[in-house]
């Protein structure tokens, strides 16, 4: 139980460092990376975890914006 309370605690941090990296880049970075992201990928996985964040990013920042627009569509 120990350890998977670590392995948690660790893939938390590392998502949160991600996050982190995400917000430093710039819009055409995050939609350049999007692009390279697979257009399928199995549920609970690295690149679906990362195509999440980087469209919870987007999507952050168009809000911020004002815009109605959601980046979703490909």
């Amino acid at each position: 139980m120990q350890t998977a309370v670590r392995l948690l605690s660790n893939l938390d941090n590392e998502i949160n460092a991600i996050k982190a990296h995400l917000q430093t880049m710039d819009d055409h970075t995050l939609r350049t990376l999007l692009k390279r992201m697979p257009a399928k990928s199995a549920g609970g996985s690295a690149e679906m975890t990362m195509t999440i964040l980087i469209y919870r990013e987007m999507e952050i920042r168009m809000s911020n914006q004002g815009s109605n627009v959601l980046p979703f569509a490909r």
